[in-house]
């Protein structure tokens, strides 16, 4: 029996590159996006001299890159320019939990779109070990060429916009068989613990995640810890000392308080990947826990398990200590003179005190997890 293909959510395959290089490069909007961010000021003078510019330069660059492999490699160095204009210091923790012959799926907190998972892939090429797959929403891939880029990086896409119960179900079965297709075949998986970023902060996992990877394992007649088993999940905490969408997240939570619901704009998912990508986040750190092993067949003991390892594992900042105290920690009240305070002071000024009231539980959230899940430890 042939397996199934899965051509309308899977990655691409080493043999498909150069077709979808080559139609990169025929891709006017993509060129054009190119030029905008290469070379602004001659592209708002001379597009069409500057996107020829870019086709010709990116065509020499593209015919040496034959594989998906090949093409990351390619991507690495552009990556650490990014991270060194945008990233102070980057710390990865836990590496030794990680063995080379063995396969995993990376269960991480949700902070930024495109950020996690790079820098998840970023740690793991640099230690030498065989980047993961990336799970990512079809939400993502409106507009053609950013889909292409993101399954040559190895994403997969989940499909959130399907209708019909149905469909849903077939969707979320096709997802699970994928992953454990993936695994099967010695290819390490990414996927968030939730749908969507924790714009609150609230770094929590959705069982209906841990309940979609069990579903190909229940068709052969697995148990849930089996499936679990199988899938040598590894919690993944993601820090950021600053996280360069955090405004945005307070407006959008504070709209959805006040009026129920939020529309996005167009193109905000896009947007969004840009300024998470090209914003400052100061310091961050990412830790790896340990392969998480439970005798339950219990999805919530599973879940709670996962967020357990990641709140314990996050990197406390000032920031975070700080938005502690303005949120009225009397035994850490902040000290005025305080360097921290001042650059609070700089980012945040001039806000409204609702939205300022999201910032601050924003930043504080995490080492309220984290004081929780040690209180679950010691019971």
């Amino acid at each position: 029996m042939n397996s199934p293909s899965f051509d309308d959510i899977r990655a691409y395959h080493d043999h498909e590159v150069n077709a979808v290089l080559a139609s990169l490069l025929e891709d006017s909007e993509f060129l054009q996006f190119v030029a905008q961010h290469q070379f602004p000021y001659l592209h708002r003078f001379l597009p069409r001299w500057t996107q020829q510019r870019i086709q010709a330069g990116l065509q020499k660059h593209f015919k040496h890159i034959d594989s998906i492999q090949t093409w990351q490699s390619q991507l690495a160095p552009h990556v650490e320019k990014l991270m060194a204009k945008t990233i102070d210091e980057f710390e990865v923790r836990g590496l030794e939990h990680l063995e080379k012959d063995k396969t995993y799926v990376f269960i991480s907190n949700h902070r930024d779109i495109a950020m996690d998972p790079l820098l998840v892939n970023f740690a793991l090429l640099k230690a030498g070990l065989t980047t993961s797959k990336v799970a990512i929403g079809d939400n993502l891939l409106g507009r053609q060429f950013v889909a292409k880029l993101m399954r040559l990086n190895k994403s997969f896409v989940v499909k959130r916009s399907v209708s019909g119960r149905r469909e849903k179900l077939q969707a979320v079965q096709d997802l699970s068989e994928y992953i454990h297709q993936c695994i099967r075949s010695n290819q390490h998986v990414w996927i968030a613990q939730k749908e969507g970023r924790a714009k609150d902060g609230l770094d929590y996992t959705d069982t209906a995640v841990l309940k979609m990877m069990h579903m190909a394992g229940r068709k052969l007649g697995w148990e849930f810890n089996q499936s679990m088993d199988f899938l040598n999940i590894i919690p993944v905490t993601i820090s950021y000392e600053w996280d360069p969408c955090d405004l945005d997240k307070a407006k959008e939570r504070l709209t959805v308080a006040q009026v129920g619901r939020y529309e996005k704009s167009h193109d905000e998912d896009f947007k969004s990947i840009l300024k998470g990508l090209q914003g400052h986040k100061g310091k961050v750190v990412l830790h790896f826990s340990p392969v998480l092993k439970l005798n339950s067949n219990i999805a919530e003991h599973w879940s709670d398990a996962i967020d357990d390892n990641i709140h314990q594992n996050y990197h406390v900042f000032e920031n975070n200590k700080l938005a502690m105290s303005l949120l009225g920690d009397a035994k850490n009240s902040p000290d005025p003179q305080h360097k921290m305070l001042t650059l609070w002071n700089k980012r945040f000024k001039s806000l409204d005190d609702d939205v300022m009231a999201n910032i601050k539980q924003y930043y504080a959230q995490p080492i309220m997890l984290k004081n929780k899940a040690r209180l679950n430890v010691k019971d």
